[in-house]
């Protein structure tokens, strides 16, 4: 039975609640109260850009359970993650409305932000929004851009920042540090015989964008608890392992984290992999790397 709640609805991949998709939603949470609406997001279980070929990987600034959870969190009390399909990607933004918002979710406002767009670009009405809007009795709202250092807020921005590993400039943008998920594994072992004992993150079923490699300052967080550290994220080097780990050494840490399903913030980008040319030199930065956490 379709839905007939009247609501005003918010689109957006969302890829990455960044703190001008966070005004965006509050501005919604607000309109909603003041005009007695149910405040609904709609997002996709899959980028646009990417099903489309327009983007080469899939890769997330926030899983879908965060932006669900965070959203829910803002006061939305309807989140639909829809699957972007050859049917949804063919609708123009005028049928998007009038097809799908209207009949099935009971819109009767639509907020738009500064840079909001969807539709099918071959078929692209969306201009004629107002006067769609205007014969079906809909509200039509635009939201502005928020701005720091004189440019909007942006997911582009903030993938700059993370492909830079600039974790201070990402967090700023993003308004919360970045992290990532994974599964405690079984590693090597080799930071425990150096005195350096890590947690091997598993990160083969991430869909996020992975910073730039080097070592970090991060906090893990599992379980409700939480432990400062640092995070080797990338290749091993004088080890002679090339492929990308995050091997994370906790700070005041003695349990078992092994089959955990852990988060990892990023701090702050500490220095470069580099390859050491003993393991007794390569224990020696990693004292200093320790030293600059306390």
């Amino acid at each position: 039975m379709l839905r007939k709640q009247p609501s005003i609805i918010a689109v957006g991949v969302f890829d990455g609640l960044h703190l001008g998709h966070q005004a965006l939603i509050h501005r919604l949470v607000d309109e909603a109260r003041e005009r007695s609406l149910r405040p609904v997001v709609i997002t996709f279980s899959s980028h646009p850009g990417f099903v489309l070929g327009r983007r080469s990987a899939e890769m997330w600034l926030d899983e879908e359970q965060e932006r669900v959870g965070l959203l829910r969190e803002m006061g939305v009390e309807e989140v639909v993650v829809m699957d972007f399909t050859p049917k949804v990607s063919d609708l123009s933004a005028c049928e998007f409305v009038e097809k799908v918002l209207v009949p099935h979710y009971g819109m009767q406002a639509l907020l738009l932000g500064y840079d909001t767009r969807f539709g099918n670009r071959s078929r692209d009405d969306f201009d004629q929004l107002p006067q769609l809007a205007e014969r079906l009795g809909l509200d039509l709202i635009h939201d502005q851009a928020i701005l720091q250092g004189l440019q909007p807020i942006s997911s582009t921005r903030i993938r700059a920042a993370l492909n830079e590993g600039d974790m201070v400039e990402a967090e700023s943008l993003f308004g919360r540090p970045y992290s990532l998920f994974g599964r405690v594994v079984e590693g090597r072992k080799v930071g425990r015989l150096i005195g350096f004992p890590t947690a091997n993150v598993d990160l083969s079923q991430c869909r996020k964008l992975v910073p730039k490699e080097g070592v970090y300052a991060v906090t893990l967080r599992c379980n409700g608890g939480q432990w400062k550290g640092m995070a080797n994220l990338g290749s091993q080097p004088t080890f002679g392992l090339e492929r990308p780990v995050l091997e994370v050494h906790l700070l005041d840490f003695n349990g078992d984290l092994y089959g955990q399903q852990v988060e990892v913030l990023f701090l702050r980008r500490l220095r470069d992999i580099v390859r050491f040319a003993s393991r007794e030199a390569l224990i020696a930065q990693l004292n200093k790397d320790k030293e600059s956490l306390l």
